[in-house]
């Protein structure tokens, strides 16, 4: 029996991670399967604090929205497939990729290329047991 393609999207919002989306659209039209994992920087935590502020919100409910804006933002790029968005918020999110990956047998993951840069990054991809495409910045 055939394994089906299961790509692993890193995302870090604010920066260059669509051009992992698009790798990951590319597996989902060869009828694969995408999981986008959104990590969560100083900037998208900062930027869920303005939105509690802005919206009076407390904190943990404010968060919990902005989070679930981002997931639905990221899924609905994949027009009707269903596509599984979880948001990494934790001190190494490249420990939290790799071992995804594993749990939910992917056949591949896709980082932005200013990910691969940074050590730990670095250290996740040279231990990882499958694939692993470096996506270019988007262009300016």
């Amino acid at each position: 029996m055939k394994t089906k393609e299961h790509m692993i999207a890193v995302v870090e919002p604010t920066r260059d991670g669509e051009s992992t989306i698009d790798l990951a659209q590319e597996v989902v039209d060869r009828g694969g399967r995408a999981t986008v994992l959104v990590v969560m920087t100083r900037r998208t935590t900062g930027d869920s604090l303005a939105f509690a502020e802005a919206e009076d919100l407390r904190i943990p409910d404010a968060r919990e929205i902005y989070f679930e804006r981002l997931s639905q933002a990221y899924s609905s790029r994949f027009e009707g497939h269903e596509v599984a968005t979880i948001v990494i918020d934790r001190p190494d999110p490249s420990r939290v990729a790799f071992d995804t990956a594993d749990k939910i047998a992917a056949t591949s993951v896709a980082i932005p290329q200013r990910l691969a840069n940074r050590r730990r990054w670095r250290a996740s991809v040279a231990r990882a047991h499958l694939p692993v495409l470096i996506a270019p910045a988007a262009a300016a």
